[in-house]
């Protein structure tokens, strides 16, 4: 937890009661590669902070294509929003894609924390416009740029991860083929 509590007092001083509180409402998980922490159809309503590792969440087409939404490192977090903010069960999963240590919130209790500590939801909902930014920010990326500018970009924001992450999930998430990333990876090591 002293991860979580020292990423959330960059923004807020906590009070020993709020430590304590949080404390109690966490659940810290070690996953292994591979580890689901979410499944589609789940009535779970979690939000995961990722202490290590990196996790992602994926949706599963009913022909059985994975589509890559999010990765998320140290110091991020990752969630079904769907299901977080309407009463459907969750229709994305969220995978362990290396060792990792991640601290578990039931969103129902975190309500609760928020209700008692105010100030802790606010610093909670900048780091939630921040997430829509970013996947906003995405979305552009991928309606506008080109499978080259966006590994490109990929490679800045997860350099460390590039080698841990499977080339097709990569591609997923770049909305490309694993073909068109092979491409483009000789293009840029040949330049």
């Amino acid at each position: 937890m002293d991860e979580l509590i020292e990423y959330i007092e960059k923004s807020l001083p906590l009070s020993e009661e709020m430590k304590r509180d949080l404390v109690k409402i966490s659940k810290v998980k070690h996953l292994e590669k591979g580890e689901i922490v979410l499944s589609e159809k789940s009535h779970r309503k979690i939000q995961v902070f990722v202490v290590s590792g990196c996790l992602r969440s994926f949706y599963k087409s009913e022909k059985g294509k994975e589509h890559t939404l999010q990765f998320a490192i140290k110091n991020w977090w990752i969630s079904d929003y769907i299901t977080l903010f309407s009463n459907a069960n969750s229709i994305m999963c969220i995978e362990s894609l290396s060792y990792s240590k991640v601290i578990l919130f039931e969103e129902k209790e975190l309500d609760k924390i928020y209700k008692q500590y105010p100030t802790l939801a606010m610093v909670q909902r900048v780091g939630l416009q921040n997430r829509i930014a970013a996947l906003q920010k995405r979305i552009l990326g991928l309606l506008t740029l080109s499978a080259k500018e966006k590994y490109q970009r990929f490679l800045d924001e997860y350099e460390f991860f590039e080698k841990v992450i499977p080339n097709y999930q990569i591609a997923s998430f770049l909305g490309i083929t694993p073909e068109s990333l092979s491409r483009v990876r000789k293009e840029i090591a040949l330049s």
